[in-house]
């Protein structure tokens, strides 16, 4: 008699453990779903890093092809608050046609709406922040929105008293020219 009772609880603690092992393969199973989407998101936010490093070596390339000995880069300054561009910047006329000579503030000027035009189009509300420096350095910061944020999550690595709001993402570049 004993023997028939020994035998009906191991039957009890077979079931126990295939229990105990399918909770566990669903927590790892909802950890892996978990793990992946976090890879997509963090994906998407490595491509716009990418095009704002990319985006920010144009607009370095263009302010050195306008970079006449002695001359004053401040005409590159976009200093302005933040604020969320809603609509494509309006293009700018090429101040050089045929054989007219452009002035370096008119070259800057078409080169700032031209990158305008080009962070808006490949960044979420894609802007730009720019500030001359000492000895031909320039600050650069490509701003733009990151849908994939927390609200809450405070905005990063932005100009001092830029007043970007929550969910901005800026980078940050030091380049001489």
């Amino acid at each position: 008699m004993n023997n028939r009772n020994h035998s009906r609880r191991q039957q009890g603690a077979t079931l126990i453990e295939v229990l105990v092992s399918i909770l566990l393969m669903s927590v790892g199973i909802v950890s892996m779903a978990a793990m992946q989407v976090n890879a997509v998101k963090f994906s998407k936010t490595s491509e716009m890093r990418s095009l704002g490093m990319l985006l920010a070596n144009d607009l370095a390339d263009r302010m050195r092809a306008n970079h006449p000995p002695g001359a004053d880069m401040s005409v590159y300054n976009q200093t302005a608050n933040y604020a969320a561009p809603d609509a494509l910047p309006a293009p700018a006329a090429k101040p050089c046609t045929g054989d007219t000579i452009c002035a370096p503030a008119e070259m800057a000027a078409y080169d700032l709406t031209a990158w305008n035009q080009d962070l808006f189009r490949q960044l979420p509300q894609g802007t730009g922040y720019v500030r001359t420096a000492a000895n031909d350095q320039v600050d650069i910061w490509v701003v733009w929105t990151d849908p994939g944020s927390a609200i809450d999550q405070a905005a990063d690595a932005c100009p001092a008293n830029y007043g970007a709001s929550a969910g901005v993402r800026c980078m940050y570049f030091r380049v001489a020219l």
